[in-house]
């Protein structure tokens, strides 16, 4: 698929270098658990890995690649609903280390559960149907939206999804005021974590309730490359953050062993 807009390079060029930036930091992170076993980088690798899924099949898409590799397709919706828990309970380790989980914190993976369910439809219909599906999707993106893939309707996902998301962030905003005793750097990490977050949130949900209000402009709006382009950059944002500050936590960690 040829484009020769240049917002359409930039916003996949963003989307690409912070997908780069993000395997970068998220195998440093992996050496940060096991230098200081925080549980917290955990959750953190496990919600960034989901995001560059997103942004991954996003750029397949965008690009029309996705048509030759239809086995991969849909299969992130479960993924896509650990983010926002993952998220929360990262905040919550690094402002209360030493508190336990709560009793029911299972019940955050019950949308994962549905999610899982619901991709089953779109794994066992033919290669020929899925191919199908993604031709036309290359062609017509909002029949992301519209196709009959799954059990419940595909935009009811997006609603539910950043609805959760939503809720989750102000969880994280609400514990970073409410928490007595906090140690002035981590609360300046989670200030900052919290904000480049919730910003590229912001972006997406707008999109997302746009979509689903005026289903007649949905084209326009999935197409729109100046949203593209922002979403693309606060997620290029995010990977710059994940990576420095991984950096930073791997030298002090390091230190601290010395």
């Amino acid at each position: 698929m040829a484009h020769a807009n240049t917002q359409f390079w930039i916003s996949i060029s963003f989307a690409l270098i912070g997908g780069v930036i993000c395997m970068i930091g998220l195998l440093m992170r992996v050496l940060l658990y096991y230098i200081n076993k925080d549980r917290s980088n955990i959750l953190l690798c496990i919600g960034v890995m989901a995001l560059i899924w997103h942004v991954f099949i996003y750029c397949m898409i965008y690009t029309g690649e996705i048509q030759y590799y239809p086995r991969i397709y849909n299969k992130g919706i479960p993924f896509y609903y650990l983010v926002a828990p993952c998220f929360y309970f990262y905040v919550r380790l690094k402002l209360k280390p030493n508190a336990p989980m709560p009793k029911y914190w299972m019940l955050n993976l019950i949308p994962f559960f549905f999610g899982l369910i619901d991709v089953v439809p779109y794994a066992i219909a033919p290669l020929e149907q899925q191919k199908e599906l993604l031709r036309l999707l290359v062609e017509d993106v909002p029949m992301g939206f519209r196709h009959n893939f799954g059990f419940v309707d595909q935009q009811l996902h997006y609603i539910l999804r950043f609805s959760l998301a939503i809720c989750y962030a102000i969880g994280q905003w609400r514990m970073l005021y409410v928490t007595d005793g906090i140690d002035k750097n981590v609360k300046k990490d989670v200030l900052l974590f919290n904000n480049i977050y919730t910003a590229y949130l912001v972006l997406q949900c707008s999109m997302v309730v746009a979509i689903v209000f005026n289903t007649i402009q949905e084209a326009y709006i999935l197409k729109s490359l100046d949203k593209l382009v922002w979403v693309s950059l606060c997620y290029l944002i995010f990977s710059i953050w994940f990576v420095f500050d991984t950096i930073r936590k791997v030298t002090l960690a390091r230190k601290s062993n010395v």
